[in-house]
């Protein structure tokens, strides 16, 4: 097995030793690798001395959204640059091949980095008022999936938000859905928030678009799969159940159990060369070509979690050019126009059951962990971690075209914050939307937890102290 990247040993998430482009390094799994990494969640969760949360409080009068069936969050793991992506500002450091154009009033669009994406302006709105509260990639990358400022004492407490979506979908799940309610790709697992206190259903099943599905059975192996399953079924219980953690396993392999068995698996993880090709023959485009397929499926995902690396761009970040995208801001760029831009044609066209076009039961979010210095690059023609400024890109699930939020003449400073708020869009704002699109009440709180601390599905405690988070509703007017 290949060793993952670590940011602890390299510095700097994406800048691994021995690797020059940039990228991480994926581990492969087998199919024990994918049953022991998935009970990782379950393992961490059976420690605790509160195995079970409970008592689930609503803490005030709202009235979700609804509409999304599920949600695909596409992390732009390393921080975007805002001004050379979807909050573009030009500058003598701006290169000519950029092709930065009006697309109209209000919108221009470096042409030259996302042809596709600035030829379907129409199907996503952009926020350009976006701010992080944290400017280091640890606490950043965690802050962007628990919603929350790292508290080592509830580290194996807290969930995720993708584990309280899969935890609330729990009661609606159907004896045919096989595949689980939370699927994180191309997240390396070092940095993957898991279901914390929750239930183990809720824990995240991690996979890797570099590397084949370790959960498609071949049908040579098919047999021996089966005699194998037929064989632990007939143990009797008192004889594998020895407390809750090897109940909790127990409860795990069973769940797999469908997701390995049935033969959709192939047709959903599997991708042809020409789907690859249209996506952009990279790992960002096959895991959104996976995504698509998931969706299509309809078999009991909620949260699908797509991690995208190589946006960390402290040096060179214009090596390359619009004809050579193997490097710098040219290649992340390109990865992600033909990859988002082929997702987002793809839902639009499809539909389910029901006639429902795709896209309408699908809420997208793209966006990093912090923004990027603004103004003239480093003395290293790069660009370091900022947390004043950032974008985002939202789809799906009644998401209007439109711009909300500016920022001065470098990409600094939020001077216009786009919505009813007199402040920038922080990631609680960014979650209480998703929940608020999937029909989740965000102000609930667990009451009863392991450390005794209630667990808010949004805190209302900032870095800047207290403050109401809520949806970004003109998103959807």
């Amino acid at each position: 097995m290949r060793k993952e990247s670590s940011y602890a040993e390299t510095g700097c998430l994406g800048h691994s030793a021995g690797c020059q482009d940039g990228s991480l390094n994926f581990p492969s799994l087998t199919r024990r690798d994918f049953l022991r990494l998935g009970s990782l969640g379950i393992t961490g969760y059976s420690l605790l001395p509160i195995l079970q949360p409970h008592n689930v409080q609503a803490n005030a009068k709202v009235q979700p959204r609804g509409g999304a069936e599920v949600c695909i969050f596409l992390f732009l793991a390393g921080g975007p640059s805002q001004l050379d992506t979807f909050d573009v500002k030009e500058g003598n450091w701006t290169p000519q091949d950029f092709d930065i154009q009006t697309i109209r009033q209000g919108l221009r669009m470096p042409v030259g980095l996302l042809p596709e994406l600035s030829r379907r302006t129409d199907k996503f709105s952009i926020v350009r008022s976006l701010e992080a509260w944290e400017a280091e990639h640890n606490r950043g990358m965690y802050y962007v999936q628990a919603g929350r400022i790292l508290s080592p004492a509830r580290l194996r407490e807290i969930p995720s938000f993708g584990s309280v979506v899969a935890y609330e979908s729990l009661q609606q799940r159907k004896e045919s859905d096989f595949l689980p309610p939370f699927i994180s790709i191309d997240m390396p697992t070092q940095f993957l928030i898991g279901n914390g206190m929750l239930s183990p259903e809720a824990a995240p099943m991690a996979m890797f678009s570099n590397a084949p599905p370790p959960f498609v059975l071949p049908e040579s192996q098919r047999a021996s799969f089966e005699r194998r399953a037929r064989l632990l079924k007939q143990l009797k219980p008192e004889e594998y159940s020895r407390g809750q953690l090897f109940g909790n396993l127990e409860q795990y392999y069973q769940s797999a159990y469908p997701l390995l068995n049935d033969p959709q698996s192939a047709r959903i993880f599997n991708l042809d060369p020409s789907e690859k090709s249209r996506y952009g023959n990279s790992g960002v485009g096959n895991a959104c070509a996976i995504a698509r397929n998931i969706i299509e499926a309809g078999a009991g995902t909620k949260f699908i979690f797509i991690s995208q690396p190589g946006w960390d761009l402290h040096a060179d970040c214009y090596a390359g050019s619009a004809d050579d995208k193997s490097k710098g801001q040219y290649k992340v760029c390109a990865q992600l126009d033909a990859a988002l831009s082929s997702l987002l044609d793809d839902l639009e066209e499809k539909t389910d059951q029901d006639g429902r076009r795709l896209i309408d039961k699908t809420f997208i979010a793209a966006m990093g962990e912090f923004g990027r210095t603004p103004g003239n690059p480093t003395v290293n023609k790069g660009r370091d971690h900022y947390r004043y400024a950032g974008v985002g890109l939202f789809a799906g699930a009644g998401v209007k075209s439109k711009v909300l939020g500016a920022t001065d003449e470098i990409g600094g400073k939020v001077v216009d914050t786009g919505w009813h708020k007199r402040r920038s869009i922080y990631p609680e704002d960014i979650i209480v939307t998703m929940y608020s699109a999937l029909g989740i009440d965000w102000t609930k709180t667990i009451t009863q937890t392991p450390t005794g601390r209630p667990f808010e599905y949004i805190e209302s405690i900032s870095p800047k102290g207290r403050m109401e988070f809520t949806e970004i509703s003109p998103l959807f007017s």
